[in-house]
């Protein structure tokens, strides 16, 4: 029963040592019947004077205990844990527990002894319940020392298992610190990617993380390579210049792994300003005649313009630079562009290229008169993709190709395949008013298009020699060992029911008479292509392609001034 206030004042009138005796009497509690005074000088004294005073209960059960009988090993230890748990928090017991926790050490040594030699060392559990057992082990430090060594610092609940078990742990404060080493490692690891784990590994070099964050940097840089190998044309070179210049990858590294060459590195941080390419339209070409007319169609940046570039730089071309219209000007933009081994960009808009020129044949004086022709694949592709009437016609394929087309001409048609563009491509557009449009369309439905068209113009397939696939960027097949086969597989997977129709069209108007109507399938690549749209320039296969131009074209007898010089240097 709580104290009135009068008696509380009676007691605080008497001395410190008789306010003591009534405590230790129980005759009041303190501090709850005294707290009205909690602020004066008389209770700071009492309250220091009872935190060297054993509380009364604490007496009394100290008393009992000793009056245990000393070869009643297990009960004494039972109570002496007994009295730790009740009264080991009074400060005024701190001597009787000093004695309990001796006691205990002593009660337990031999028993503790062999159960210390039948702990597992290597099992936390093990250790833990054995500390448990014996409190007052004198193998504290040891097992403080084993568990920390199995703990897994990877893993937060582990680490916080040993801040739990440890208050005062020998490696508390490790603990806390890999915890926060863990949950930046946490931020870091989730979603990374090459740029975040290259600061974290420069920045952070003392993290247990590192040997994870070093074998996923790795993992990610491995990915990041198969990207630039599977299609350096679309790989950014803005992007790998950072990756350079944060040293993820080294100059020899990128070179061992054939993303670039020695060339080819040099040209992504010094390469010259070469010249704009011209792209005008032209509504009224003047056409070549008695030439044979070479047509590559395409879908947009299938590879129609390397295959140009190619064949201008094959060894028995010469183009007439001075010719009518703009295809001198573009056929020597894009020599330039391939002397420097740089891919020009994406040809734009209607604009239809025609280059004229003479195939020299080594040792011969017949010579073939050759209108290479560089049809537009962007626009065409677009106007399929937002016609549902599906009323396409050459016009629609560039500006002037109607002319071109139905010319007297002979002709050889080229139906040009890209192989990484996997059967869908997005288009483009601008529009009159200023807004751009974009579509994503299937490259077999644009193809077929195309066929059909011809279908369609029997004037034009009655003039046609031959029409036959290149499939371009064949560097990205491999060897030349195998990338043919690959190629038949890959064309037939895209192209399977248009060259079920070509053929009968073939075989109809008697195209491809040599292949028994079957149209062909040619791999083309300009080299070895690095990123940036750079290659190492290899003329294999554009002379191989202009060889089988002129096995196809209609040549004429002409001893000129090229046979005179061919022949004076065979």
């Amino acid at each position: 029963m709580a104290l009135t206030e009068q008696q509380v004042n009676m007691v605080m009138s008497q001395s410190v040592d008789q306010i003591k005796k009534y405590i230790t009497q129980g005759l009041i509690k303190f501090p709850d019947d005294l707290q009205k005074y909690k602020d004066s000088p008389k209770y700071k004294a009492i309250e220091n004077e009872l935190t060297s005073m054993p509380s009364a209960e604490a007496t009394a059960r100290w008393a009992e205990i000793e009056a245990m009988p000393a070869d009643d090993i297990v009960a004494l230890t039972a109570a002496l844990k007994d009295f730790l748990s009740r009264y080991e928090g009074y400060p005024g017991n701190k001597a009787m527990v000093e004695k309990a926790r001796t006691r205990i050490k002593e009660l337990t040594a031999d028993v503790e002894r062999n159960d210390w030699e039948a702990v597992d060392k290597e099992s936390i559990i093990s250790l833990l319940s054995h500390r448990r057992k014996y409190p007052f082990t004198p193998h504290e430090t040891d097992i403080d020392n084993m568990v920390w060594a199995l703990t897994d610092t990877g893993n937060a609940t582990q680490i916080n298992r040993y801040i739990q078990e440890f208050a005062n742990g020998l490696h508390r404060l490790e603990a806390k610190e890999m915890l926060g080493a863990q949950e930046l490692w946490k931020g870091v690891s989730t979603d990374a990617d090459l740029v975040t784990l290259s600061d974290y590994i420069q920045e952070e070099r003392t993290s247990p993380f590192i040997p994870k964050a070093t074998e996923l940097l790795e993992e990610l840089k491995s990915k990041e390579i198969t990207k630039m190998l599977e299609n350096p044309g679309t790989y950014k070179v803005d992007f790998l210049k950072m990756l350079i210049d944060e040293n993820i990858f080294t100059k020899e590294e990128l070179i061992a792994n054939e993303v670039c060459t020695e060339g080819t590195f040099e040209m992504l941080y010094n390469s010259p300003e070469l010249p704009s390419i011209e792209q005008t339209e032209n509504s009224d070409p003047k056409i070549a005649k008695g030439a044979t007319d070479v047509f590559l169609f395409g879908i947009p940046s299938s590879g129609k313009t390397c295959v140009l570039m190619g064949l201008l730089g094959s060894r028995n071309f010469v183009y007439d630079n001075a010719a009518s219209g703009l295809g001198g000007a573009y056929a020597d933009n894009l020599s330039i562009y391939r002397r420097h081994s740089k891919a020009p960009g994406r040809t734009y808009g209607n604009f239809v290229a025609q280059i004229q020129g003479v195939v020299y044949k080594d040792n011969s004086e017949t010579v073939f008169p050759i209108n290479l022709i560089e049809m537009s694949g962007e626009e065409f592709a677009m106007k399929i993709a937002l016609n549902p009437d599906n009323h396409i016609d050459f016009e629609d394929m560039g500006t002037g190709a109607t002319k071109i087309l139905t010319s007297d001409n002979r002709k050889i048609i080229f139906i040009v395949i890209d192989p990484t563009a996997n059967g869908l491509i997005k288009l483009s557009s601008t529009l009159k008013d200023g807004s751009t449009i974009t579509r994503i369309v299937e490259q077999d439905i644009i193809i077929t298009k195309m066929v059909n068209m011809l279908v369609k113009n029997p004037k034009v397939l009655k003039n046609t020699n031959a029409i036959h696939f290149i499939l371009t960027k064949s560097d990205t097949l491999g060897s030349r060992d195998t990338r043919d086969q690959l190629a038949v597989e890959r064309i037939k997977q895209l192209y399977g029911k248009t060259i079920m129709t070509l053929r009968d069209i073939c075989k109809q108007y008697s195209i491809n008479k040599s292949t028994d109507y079957q149209p062909s399938l040619f791999t083309f690549s300009l080299g070895e292509f690095h990123v940036g749209d750079l290659f190492e320039y290899d003329p294999y296969d554009a002379d191989k392609l202009m060889n089988i131009v002129t096995s196809m074209a209609q040549g004429r007898k002409e001893k000129g001034f090229f046979n005179i010089i061919q022949q004076k240097m065979s």
